[in-house]
């Protein structure tokens, strides 16, 4: 009776196809790269697009930053220009009372005659000088100007400050102004924009010549709505002085610095983010070259290589693997079955040798 070899068993621990590290064959890691967008490229796409917003925001803030400092660069201008010039007469100014005060005019010097209407002070608030706490006082004053539409018109006019003290709530001794007819030279400026913060009787919070007129109980004819007056000198003076207020301000600002600022953190910004967001995406190009050793081999089988023979791979290629030591195992059914048939086969042929 004819006895069937079985195959010939491969060691234990040798597989039995053959293996490709990952990342090697087809539809592996490297193949990837044509696939679908990695998390490590979506995130550096992010950041590039974090990067333009910043940017872009920066730039725009660095623009209106300059723009404030060519309107205050103007502004000087015309403070330089108007400041120290001939005074000239309201009407040669404004065309009417309600004509508002157009901005290359303002603190053009003007000589004022009438009278200041009496008990009509209005005191505003909260306009420090020199850091002292302090009220200005805002005086209702009526031009004489015969032969023009001024004539009997009222205008603000602001003759200066007195300190604070201890008593914000406006109980302090108002200096009166000169009484008669009275000779004044002072700048005009555009009104300030009506507040709507409401304010004890007879104060203020913004020189709006309407509200400032209504604040002193007074409802005049025609008032110089556009304008009002920053007092320079009376004549003949006041029994009482109040401070005189300070020259404006030809500080330029920081405006431009501020521009430049800006400007310098938008192209920061870009290069800074520019970088992480390479490292992001080179990160992923290197995980892409370097096989995962996670403590056991990454392997996947390549189609290619299925039904060849198997094989191991030489020692050098072999990625450096901890030694593992393997308990001795029993041998299987079949495996006694076969060392039983071999030790028959050499008995017989011993003892057909013998004979």
């Amino acid at each position: 009776m004819a006895r069937v070899r079985r195959a010939p068993r491969l060691p234990h621990g040798v597989p039995g196809r053959a293996l490709v590290p990952q990342g090697h064959g087809p539809g592996g890691r490297a193949a990837a790269r044509g696939g679908p967008v990695t998390g490590s490229v979506r995130r550096a796409l992010g950041i590039v697009a974090l990067a333009i917003v910043l940017a872009i925001g920066c730039t725009f803030a660095g623009f209106w930053q300059w723009q404030r400092g060519e309107d205050r660069e103007r502004a000087i201008r015309t403070v330089i220009a108007n400041y120290t010039a001939g005074p000239v007469t309201l009407d040669a100014l404004l065309g009417t009372p309600d004509t508002p005060l157009p901005a290359e005019d303002a603190w053009r010097p003007v000589i004022l005659e009438g009278e200041y209407v009496p008990g009509a002070t209005v005191l505003l608030r909260n306009r420090p000088v020199a850091g002292t706490p302090s009220f200005h006082l805002l005086a209702p004053f009526t031009v004489t100007a015969p032969g023009t539409r001024f004539d009997g018109a009222v205008i603000v006019v602001d003759r200066g400050w007195i300190p604070i003290g201890t008593d914000a709530s406006g109980d302090v001794e108002i200096p009166d102004p000169p009484s008669g007819t009275v000779t004044l030279e002072v700048r005009v400026r555009p009104a300030e924009r009506v507040s709507d913060r409401a304010a004890p009787a007879g104060q203020a919070h913004s020189i709006f010549p309407a509200q400032v007129v209504g604040s002193a109980g007074l409802a005049p004819e025609a008032v110089v709505a556009g304008a009002y007056a920053s007092l320079v000198s009376e004549s003949p003076p006041p029994a009482v002085v109040p401070g005189l207020l300070d020259a404006p301000s030809t500080d330029y600002g920081p405006h431009r610095s501020y521009a430049l600022q800006w400007w310098v953190f938008a192209l920061g910004g870009l290069v800074a983010f520019g970088v992480i967001a390479f490292r992001e995406w080179r990160g992923e190009a290197d995980d892409d070259d370097v096989p995962a050793d996670d403590g056991a081999p990454q392997v996947t089988e390549s189609p290619t290589e299925l039904a060849a023979p198997a094989r191991t791979k030489p020692a050098s290629t072999k990625p450096a693997r901890t030694k593992q030591v393997r308990q001795r195992r029993r041998p299987t059914a079949e495996e006694e079955e076969d060392a039983l048939l071999d030790a028959q086969e050499v008995a017989q042929a011993s003892e057909t040798r013998s004979r």
